[in-house]
C-alpha cells in the first residue's frame, strides 16, 4: 500500500522506513512491547484483511473494545486509517446506545469486547446478542447482514 505524504500512515511509513527497530509502544497490561516496523506489519495486515472483506474507503468501523484490549485496539485503529475505514470509538454499555451508534453510522462493522462485563450477570456479548440474535445461528466464516 502506498500512502499520500501529509498523511498519518504516511508519516508512519517514513518513520518505519527511517527507524523501523525503534521501540513505538509498550502495552503493560498485554506485557507487549513492538518496534516501529512490528506496528507497522501488524496493522498493515488488519488493513489488508478488511480490503479483503471488501471494505471500501468511508465505510465505518464501530469499536465496543475493552481497555485490556489496547494493543488489539490501537492495530484496528492504524490499520483501519492505512485501509481508508472511519473508526467510531463506542463505550457505553446499552443495547438502545449500541443500536443508536451503529445506525447513526451506518457502521459497515463492530469490533468489540465480548466477555467485558457490564453488569454482574451481563457481558457486552449479550448486548451484541440481543441486537443481532442471528448470531446464534451462525457458524464461524458465516457473513451477517443485519439491517
Amino acid at each position: 500500500m502506498k500512502f499520500p505524504v501529509g498523511t498519518v500512515a504516511g508519516h508512519y511509513k517514513a518513520a518505519v522506513a527511517e527507524n523501523p527497530e525503534r521501540d513505538i509502544v509498550r502495552f503493560d497490561n498485554q506485557k507487549l512491547n513492538w518496534t516501529l516496523r512490528e506496528f507497522d506489519r501488524y496493522s498493515s495486515a488488519f488493513a489488508f484483511g478488511l480490503l479483503e472483506q471488501g471494505y471500501r474507503k468511508g465505510d465505518s468501523l464501530v469499536m465496543y473494545a475493552d481497555q485490556t484490549a489496547s494493543a488489539e485496539q490501537l492495530v484496528a485503529q492504524m490499520g483501519a486509517i492505512k485501509a481508508g475505514v472511519k473508526v467510531v470509538t463506542f463505550v457505553e454499555d446499552t443495547e438502545e446506545a449500541l443500536d443508536n451508534a451503529l445506525k447513526a453510522t451506518n457502521a459497515t462493522g463492530l469490533i468489540f469486547s465480548p466477555d467485558a462485563q457490564v453488569s454482574e450477570n451481563q457481558t457486552r456479548a449479550n448486548i451484541v446478542q440481543k441486537l443481532m440474535p442471528e448470531l446464534s445461528t451462525m457458524y464461524l466464516g458465516d457473513e451477517l447482514a443485519v439491517r
